[in-house]
């Protein structure tokens, strides 16, 4: 019996199926009905008359027809009204004027009334409502005390003591039950809300894991897809697959950016997106960046213009593989988008108050397609949601974009785009990072004052070439014709001279007739062109780049030789083991390795990357992170504390991995690794590899060509 109260009880009060203003609705009910049904006896204890029996007779008629008006209508909101409208305006008020007024202790159930009012109504309803209940119960107790006559079975002696006391036990009792229900809603939230966040970090963890054993599956085959693509390229002396291998790489590195945008995403979804700190130049990266961009824009016969700020701290402290991927995607995405037009890269940094960070904003525009007003809108949830009639080029963006903001904000900035349909597009980037020394890109009191002549005959864009050298201080000459350049030349005073190239048969003999080592031609074409006279040469963009290389001296700085990554040095005499577990990984890493002409060896498991050991020497190892049996990081902590192997310990091992996590980095140095790779393999880091951890001994560069 008891058990069955209990569930009684329980489904009454505590069904968590049933709305909370339905079981607020049946608790004010169940406690008013249970007042009307207690002041019966004690009206007859007391010997009140006929009056107050009939009052409570009709309050249970209205609460009655209150439950009849809610099992037809459903309205709770309309109810829940009628209820506290019908208890404070007429039961309440009833009880007071034929059960004793203030003299039987009635006022005290006034405040049940206001707070049936706090708990079932809402919002300016609830507002209206208790003021008006306020002003009410306030003129019937003026009223009755005015009119004496009015209030009927009034309490004398100890009677009056009885009635005041069953008043406030009976208000006490409402209270506790109220405060105790308050108490379970309190509870159960917090239960809710506790299973809410277990449910949704088991889900975060559980997808977290999920793409990021898919990505790393992904990425494994697209490094094979990515590899060979490159290789046929690379073989294709005829020309005949040009076109085809193109469309194959560029859109394996759409997938590959993809994955990679998945894979963030789902981490800062999660909280898990770190940032890896390490010291690092301002301007060794934009040298990548802007060198990679000008290869790119070269290719697709589109003008490239670089603003760089030479005022700008360059040595800095952060994340600068994440800063630097974020830029090139960004300026690639720009190249991409145009067909005939330009695309504009422009970046300023500032030290703080107390120089101990760096503040940088960046612009990189386009005169490409741009977005319409209707995808920027939605642009950073397009890919949330499923829409057959939405550019999938948008999705993509809006994915990658959401990944880029996401890491900028972590870094103190922000991300914000500017698009017109078929104008062209402006992203604007800020970040924060520390700063290690109080150095600047280019420090321009040396500059100041210095007379410079540029001979700007049929340049493109001679405009930003001639703001490039503002920020330096200079007294900038420009001539646009060969005889004023003569002229000019002729007179002298010039520290520096610059030359396009479009013009430079205008006034080679003069040139010749004159030489001056400070003479700098400004090309497109790749290594040093025999007709220029072994001159300096400074490739286009023309920016405070290659400027502050002219005009500090930093020879060793210039692109020369331009040539692409791997074409600069071989290495006959160096051992190269690869440890993977997939064939087609291994064939494309044997083909990478072979333009370096470095001896190259296989294996397929860490059992038997460490056999070969025992009995070879090699001047590096590639490994493999994720391999069946034992995995990289196994294999490398077995290789580091072998007794049989030689040089075990200073072994350069360098881990071969497809997790694009930003920690990765850490993870790998942590463990024993010399360094990483990350797959797909790009030419660039392999070869930074290579010039890092083969001896100096067996590097051999090639020999210029005299001619």
């Amino acid at each position: 019996m008891g058990k069955l109260k209990s569930r009684l009880l329980n489904d009454f009060f505590y069904d968590e199926s049933l709305k909370l203003e339905i079981r607020l609705l049946r608790l004010a009910a169940l406690y008013t009905i249970a007042a009307v049904i207690f002041a019966v006896p004690c009206f007859m204890i007391a010997g009140y008359d006929a009056s107050a029996y009939i009052v409570c007779v009709v309050s249970l008629v209205l609460l009655t027809g209150l439950f009849c008006i809610f099992i037809y209508t459903r309205d709770i909101t309309l109810v829940s009204v009628l209820f506290c409208y019908v208890i404070n305006l007429i039961i309440l008020p009833l009880f007071f004027i034929y059960a004793g007024g203030v003299y039987g202790g009635l006022e005290f159930l006034f405040l049940c009334g206001l707070i049936d009012g706090a708990f079932l109504l809402k919002g300016m309803v609830r507002l209206i409502s208790e003021a008006a209940f306020f002003i009410w119960y306030t003129a019937v107790i003026l009223y009755s005390g005015y009119n004496t006559k009015l209030v009927r079975n009034i309490p004398g002696g100890l009677m009056a003591v009885f009635s005041m006391a069953m008043c406030i036990i009976f208000c006490t009792l409402i209270f506790l039950v109220i405060m105790s229900y308050e108490r379970y809603l309190l509870k159960a939230k917090r239960e809710n809300v506790k299973e809410a966040v277990r449910l949704s970090t088991r889900s975060a963890e559980t997808k977290s894991r999920f793409l990021s054993n898919v990505s790393h599956e992904l990425r494994t085959p697209m490094n094979a897809v990515i590899g060979m693509s490159g290789i046929i390229q690379n073989s294709d002396t005829s020309g005949e697959l040009t076109e085809e291998i193109s469309i194959i790489t560029h859109n394996a590195r759409d997938l590959l950016s993809t994955i990679n945008s998945i894979l963030d995403y789902s981490r800062l979804e999660s909280d898990k997106l770190s940032l890896s700190f390490d010291q690092f130049e301002f301007d060794t990266m934009m040298r990548e960046i802007v060198s990679e961009a000008s290869i790119r824009t070269e290719e697709k016969g589109i003008d490239l213009f670089i603003d760089i700020d030479p005022d700008s701290p360059n040595v800095l402290y952060g994340d600068h593989i994440q800063l630097e991927m974020i830029l090139q995607d960004l300026i690639r995405d720009a190249i991409d988008s145009v067909s005939d037009g330009r695309v504009y890269f422009k970046i300023k940094g500032r030290f703080s108050k107390d120089k101990s960070r760096a503040f940088f904003n960046a612009e990189i525009s386009d005169t490409g397609e741009g977005i319409s007003e209707e995808d920027l809108a939605t642009i950073y949830s397009s890919f949330e949601t499923y829409d057959s009639r939405q550019d999938s080029r948008i999705k993509r963006l809006g994915l990658k974009y959401s990944v880029f903001r996401g890491i900028l904000q972590l870094m103190g900035g922000d991300f914000e785009i500017r698009s017109l349909k078929n104008v062209g597009t402006t992203i604007m980037v800020s970040f924060e990072v520390f700063t290690v020394e109080r150095m600047v890109l280019a420090d321009r009191s040396f500059t100041v004052g210095k007379r410079v002549l540029l001979y700007a005959y049929g340049e493109k864009g001679a405009s930003y070439m001639e703001e490039a050298f503002v920020p330096f201080g200079v007294i900038l000459d420009v001539a646009y014709s060969p005889d004023v350049f003569a002229k000019m030349y002729k007179g002298g005073g010039y520290r520096y001279i610059f030359i396009s190239e479009e013009g430079f048969e205008d006034v080679a003999d003069l040139i010749r007739e004159q030489d001056r080592p400070s003479v700098c031609v400004i090309t497109d074409r790749m290594g040093t062109p025999a007709d220029f006279y072994n001159m300096r040469i400074i490739r286009r963009p023309v920016s405070a780049l290659n400027l502050s290389d002219v005009f500090f001296e930093r020879w060793e700085d210039m692109d020369y030789t331009g040539g692409k990554p791997g074409d600069g040095f071989i290495a006959p005499d160096a051992k190269v083991l690869v440890v993977d577990d997939n064939m087609v990984n291994l064939k494309v890493a044997e083909s990478l390795l072979a333009k370096y002409k470095v001896g190259v060896r296989i294996c397929e498991s860490g059992f038997n990357a460490i056999d070969i050991l025992k009995n070879e020497n090699f001047d590096i190892v590639l490994m493999d992170q994720v391999m069946p049996g034992m995995d990289g990081f196994e294999a490398m902590k077995l290789i580091r504390s072998s007794l049989v192997i030689r040089g075990a310990r200073r072994m350069p091992i360098v881990c071969m991995t497809a997790d694009a996590g930003g920690d990765i980095r850490d993870k790998v140095m942590n463990a024993g690794f010399n360094d990483y790779l990350s797959k797909p393999v790009k030419e660039t880091e392999l070869e930074r590899i290579l010039l890092t951890y083969i001896s100096d001994d067996k590097i051999r560069m090639p020999v210029a060509d005299a001619g």
